[in-house]
């Protein structure tokens, strides 16, 4: 009995080994054959946006910001203006705040600006990009992207405690805004 297990066991080990080793045989031509491949860019089934923007803080020393911004159109988007709203105070250094892109046309590339923030709390620049998509709809579209640095003043009430001695204010807390729908 033990003369037939071990050639039995030998021969089902065998037959089980051979088509795994054949099936890894093959891995390496496939793998070859998948990196010749051309690659598919896998957002070509899903609409995109007409147009992109992007606005980046690339600096900053002693209230100087240096930015750079981008506007990208798809032929879809028809003419473009775009800007950037400074803060109340800011002063434009070196760069371009506005301008505007003709129909087709494939984008800005990057544009630059240096900025001197105000001496304030906080301050906020925006990139306002405006347009029309082509054809029969002209329906309007537009981009915002916003850079903010500092802490933004609070949107509410603020309760202050008043120092008797010294007599200054002191932020203790903030009340949130309390927002009510109105009922028809």
């Amino acid at each position: 009995m033990h003369r037939l297990l071990f050639p039995c066991l030998f021969l089902l080990g065998c037959g089980l080994l051979a088509p795994a080793l054949l099936s890894l045989a093959g891995q390496p031509v496939r793998a070859r054959a998948a990196a010749r491949a051309p690659l598919t860019d896998a957002r070509a089934c899903k609409p995109q946006p007409p147009l992109e923007a992007s606005l980046q803080q690339l600096a900053a020393a002693d209230g100087v910001v240096e930015l750079v911004y981008r506007v990208t159109s798809r032929p879809e988007a028809g003419a473009l203006a775009f800007r950037l709203e400074l803060p109340e105070g800011a002063e434009l250094l070196d760069g371009t705040l506005a301008g505007s892109l003709p129909a087709g046309s494939a984008g800005t590339g990057e544009l630059r600006a240096r900025v001197r923030l105000p001496d304030a709390s906080s301050a906020r620049v925006l990139l306002h990009v405006d347009g029309a998509l082509v054809g029969a709809s002209g329906e309007a579209v537009s981009v915002r992207r916003a850079l903010t640095w500092g802490r933004p003043a609070p949107a509410g009430r603020a309760l202050t405690l008043v120092d008797a001695a010294t007599g200054v204010a002191e932020r203790i807390a903030d009340a949130p805004v309390r927002h009510r729908g109105s009922v028809r």
